[in-house]
């Protein structure tokens, strides 16, 4: 998202910049406004042009920790598949032990969401005519933090099972600890991409979309032009259907 977001506001620029160039080259173009006469014009978008690195390199910063941090929870989820199937295995899918850290496993997955949306469909599906519509509570993906939470919840539930000794070290109680505390780092280093990133986009927009930015010059540098040159003319025809 903030990669497209990115190219949009690049191409913006060259439209603004194929602008400049356009009124560079009109000899009845002479605006009385200073922000629309082409040395200052072209000043200008050459700032945002030079600008817009920061703003590129917060964009990226965040799509990195993104990925990061959603590896974290792909391993979650198959540790988190691990561990039930481990509970299975020692006491049983019918057994106490077994329901309690189910529950939580199924936040963690989605699996909860899956299951409402199946009931819902077969209920919907099965409703004979003059059935009234049931309603559904509602039933939503968690966020991150959310799941972390409740693995952190399952880690402290088989931390009770005087019986969890699995041999695979990857679900041992070191390993989840470890896991939680990596994805925690993680999820607060994508925080902070976040409100860096929500930064860098404020000011850069700030040039794109406040009075005397880039859009709102287009247009008053158009408007001059349709008035010296007439809206049907070649002219103005070149700067028309651009977003700047």
């Amino acid at each position: 998202m903030s990669k497209n977001k990115s190219a949009s506001l690049e191409a913006r620029i060259k439209n603004s910049k194929d602008l400049v160039v356009t009124v560079k080259n009109l000899t009845l173009y002479n605006p009385s406004s200073e922000d629309i006469k082409p040395a200052n014009y072209e000043e200008f978008v050459n700032a945002v042009d030079a600008g817009i690195t920061g703003y590129k390199s917060a964009a990226a910063e965040l799509n990195a920790a993104n990925d990061t941090l959603k590896l974290s929870f792909e391993k979650m989820e198959k540790v988190s598949r691990n561990v039930r199937s481990e509970i299975a295995e020692v006491k049983g899918k019918g057994s106490v032990e077994y329901n309690r850290v189910n529950i939580l496993i199924k936040v963690i997955l989605g699996e909860n969401v899956t299951e409402h949306s199946r009931m819902k469909n077969t209920v919907i599906k099965n409703l004979k005519e003059g059935d009234p519509q049931p309603q559904f509570s509602s039933v939503s993906a968690l966020d991150y933090k959310s799941r972390l939470g409740n693995f952190r919840s399952l880690i402290g539930t088989i931390k009770t099972f005087g019986f969890y000794e699995p041999t695979d070290s990857s679900i041992s109680v070191t390993s989840l600890e470890s896991l939680e505390a990596e994805t925690a780092d993680s999820l607060e280093k994508t925080a902070l991409r976040e409100i860096k990133f929500a930064g860098e986009r404020s000011r850069i927009m700030h040039y794109f979309e406040s009075g005397h930015g880039l859009k709102d010059r287009a247009s008053r540098a158009k408007r001059h032009i349709r008035r010296k040159y007439g809206a049907a003319s070649p002219e103005y025809k070149t700067t028309s259907n651009k977003k700047y």
